[in-house]
């Protein structure tokens, strides 16, 4: 897999975990918030709310229905109790149960307690449910707070100070502590005295107003029981808060419960999300920014030319274990590291070589220049005899100085014919004009010539031609420079008695062509052969000949390859040598 497909992939999944994490925590604080209303619900009327999730959570046990210890503790909080009755009327299991309670209900007396028919100092709640083929009836009882202040206010007669009833103490301490209120409507329901009522109830009452608040009282936050009097119009209104803080503190919280819950799971919402947002971007620049920094230093290092990659303030290697292995967050930039490391190698060895063939440069310049030199000082010096008037030099004597000054003007005309060969190669020059040869007959004449050299000696030249003529194209100028500079490094940087062995051979179809130049001498080491076809490079065998300007094998390399050819070595130190020239 490829680094665009890792990446892709990698970054695709972690956007589907991190998209898994947000639904979830959105899930887990909805679920919350939805848990926290129903609690409120449940404390504002649990005569309606509770006992439907008493009922929808119980289970049954060894000892017959068992519920929520949750919503049982609700139950006492609401100073209420709760008991489950069997079809026959007797109470099977009790919570918070007072002695005042009956034990047992008769058909019809639990009825008249419900309704009201018959007074009873709670306020009834019934939910009758089959459970398990069972049918289960739960009865729930808080305490009636309402009614009988109802009744007090409604047979009593009480002065009235500036729209305000002025109550006896003792009534007026059971309003308080039940923490409820009156008001006295006329028959347009506009309101005519009242009595610790809130600022959230209206001073006047429409039909349809009254009668939704009656009805569903856990909408607008206020319990309420009417008496209507039909002789005046009027009708009494005696109710409490449907809050806790109503019954407990006495003290309004500053915002609703229900904004609270929305206001903490926001909260919590928002900051688990920014938590893990940040968490995220820390991992993603762990595990993705640091590598690409590290990438990038790395470049910029390059750039700077320091190949090395660069190490951590311990001096270790960030992107490898100590086993060589790449470290995880590095694994999916493997190939664009190896990439990396390929480049800094290549730059570095490129550098390397620069440095090695400016060396050499400068050795061949000087190598050159004293080789130059040399011809050019003997050339000056019987140039200076010749001239000299003092000296009258025989016929013979001016030979012998003419025929050594020639001798070193060729010397240094082919010293800087090969310094322009090579840049002429270097450039990508082609042959001229190439010719049809037969090679058996031209490649054993330009042998014959060679070793007509007298600094080879004699016998030391040996031709195999090839069973059949070998013709081809060749630019036969370039050929034979080649030749003159093989021969000539074998024979004059070996042993005297060294022999060289020179084959054609051709393929049966013609396709293939080698010239095999195999000498018995002293072979080269690896070192001499890595560099043997470097320009400027002149051989470890510089005391046995100074004619040659370490341009030869360079030039020679370059006119094979620049016929479409190919030259090989093969020599081993102390066995001798092989190279080919080899055309396809």
């Amino acid at each position: 897999m490829n680094i665009k497909r890792r990446l892709t992939l990698k970054f695709v999944l972690q956007l589907a975990i991190a998209g898994t994490v947000v639904l979830l925590i959105a899930g887990i604080t909805l679920f919350w918030m939805l848990q926290r209303f129903v609690e409120i619900s449940i404390t504002r009327n649990f005569a309606t709310v509770g006992l439907e999730q008493l009922v929808d959570s119980s289970w049954i046990g060894k000892d017959g229905i068992q519920f929520t210890p949750s919503l049982l503790e609700q139950v006492k909080k609401n100073q209420g109790w709760l008991q489950s009755i069997d079809e026959n009327g007797h109470v099977v299991s009790a919570y918070n149960s007072p002695d005042d309670v009956p034990r047992q209900y008769g058909p019809g007396e639990l009825i008249a307690y419900w309704t009201g028919v018959q007074p009873f100092p709670y306020e009834l709640a019934v939910w009758i449910q089959q459970k398990n083929g069972k049918l289960y009836t739960l009865v729930y009882g808080a305490p009636n707070r309402l009614d009988p202040v109802l009744k007090q206010v409604r047979e009593g007669s009480f002065p009235v100070a500036d729209k305000q009833l002025v109550l006896p103490g003792a009534l007026a301490g059971e309003i308080s502590a039940a923490h409820a209120f009156i008001q006295l409507i006329d028959s347009t329901g506009m309101e005519l005295v009242s009595y610790n009522k809130p600022n959230a109830l209206p001073s006047q009452y429409t039909v349809q107003d009254l009668t939704l608040r009656t009805l569903y009282s856990e909408r607008y936050g206020y319990r309420m029981k009417t008496s209507y009097d039909e002789q005046t119009g009027r009708t009494w209104l005696v109710g409490e808060s449907n809050d806790r803080w109503a019954t407990n503190s006495g003290k309004k919280p500053l915002i609703p419960e229900e904004a609270e819950v929305l206001l903490i799971g926001s909260g919590f919402m928002f900051a688990v999300l920014l938590t893990l947002f940040i968490l995220l971007s820390l991992w993603q620049a762990h595990r993705f920014g640091a590598p690409m920094l590290h990438m990038l230093v790395w470049l910029d290092s390059i750039g700077n030319a320091v190949y090395q990659e660069p190490v951590d303030r311990r001096g270790l290697d960030p992107s490898r274990t100590p086993t060589g292995k790449w470290r995880r967050r590095y694994r999916v930039f493997a190939e664009v590291m190896v990439s990396i490391e390929k480049l800094s190698a290549t730059l570095q060895r490129d550098q390397a070589m620069r440095e090695q063939s400016e060396n050499w440069r400068e050795e061949w310049i000087v190598g050159i220049t004293h080789d130059l030199k040399t011809p050019l000082s003997s050339i000056t010096g019987y140039a200076h005899l010749l001239a000299e008037p003092a000296y009258d030099w025989s016929q013979e004597e001016v030979r012998k100085f003419s025929a050594t000054m020639l001798d070193k003007s060729a010397h240094m005309d082919m010293l800087i014919n090969d310094l322009a060969m090579t840049y002429r190669l270097k450039a990508g020059i082609l042959p001229l004009e190439t010719m049809e040869v037969e090679l058996n007959a031209w490649l054993e004449q330009t042998l014959v010539q060679a070793a007509a050299d007298p600094a080879y000696g004699k016998q030391r030249i040996v031709f195999h031609a090839a069973q059949k003529d070998v013709r081809t194209r060749l630019y036969t100028p370039w050929l034979e420079r080649v030749v003159n500079n093989l021969t000539a490094n074998s024979l004059l940087h070996n042993p005297s008695d060294t022999v060289l062995t020179v084959s054609l051979l051709a393929s049966e179809d013609g396709g293939r062509i080698t010239i095999q130049f195999a000498d018995d001498g002293d072979g080269m080491d690896e070192a001499t052969v890595s560099r043997l076809f470097e320009r400027y490079y002149r051989g470890t065998d510089t005391a046995s000949t100074s004619n040659g300007s370490g341009l030869g094998m360079a030039i020679s390399k370059g006119l094979i390859e620049a016929m479409g050819g190919r030259i090989a070595v093969e020599t081993k130190l102390g066995e001798g040598t092989i190279i080919r020239l080899i055309w396809n």
